[in-house]
């Protein structure tokens, strides 16, 4: 195994959009709630795709539904993609710089898992 990532709903499989939110028996219902989002797809190039949803900020950023996060991945060439955790826990950072508000008036807020990109050394 190279990779391994949890995660969910699938929002992308085979290069078509397949939410599989009823299937995972994720939240009933959810399907259209607009919230931040952070996902993860792949081209069949083997690009990564990480994308962070600015939400909960109206009239700036009202964040995405499933079929709007699984619509943008698609424009973004995915050939897979997953949805990760949502809320007030997206939040994307580079180089120690927030890239989006987070929705937590707190701010960036702990969460149990991260993922880290490093250049590669040569």
């Amino acid at each position: 195994m190279v990779t391994a990532i949890g995660g969910g709903p699938t929002l992308i499989h085979d290069g078509r959009i397949r939410i599989t939110n009823k299937e995972e028996q994720m939240q009933v219902g959810g399907e259209n709630d607009r919230h931040p989002r952070t996902a993860m797809g792949y081209t069949e190039d083997g690009k990564l795709i990480i994308l962070v949803i600015e939400g909960r900020h109206p009239g700036i950023a009202e964040g995405a539904n499933l079929k709007e996060e699984a619509a943008l991945l698609l424009s973004l060439h995915c050939y897979e993609a997953l949805n990760l955790d949502g809320g007030g826990s997206s939040c994307m950072l580079i180089n120690g710089k927030e890239t989006i508000k987070p929705s937590d008036k707190e701010g960036e807020r702990p969460v149990p898992g991260v993922f880290i990109i490093r250049r590669k050394r040569k």
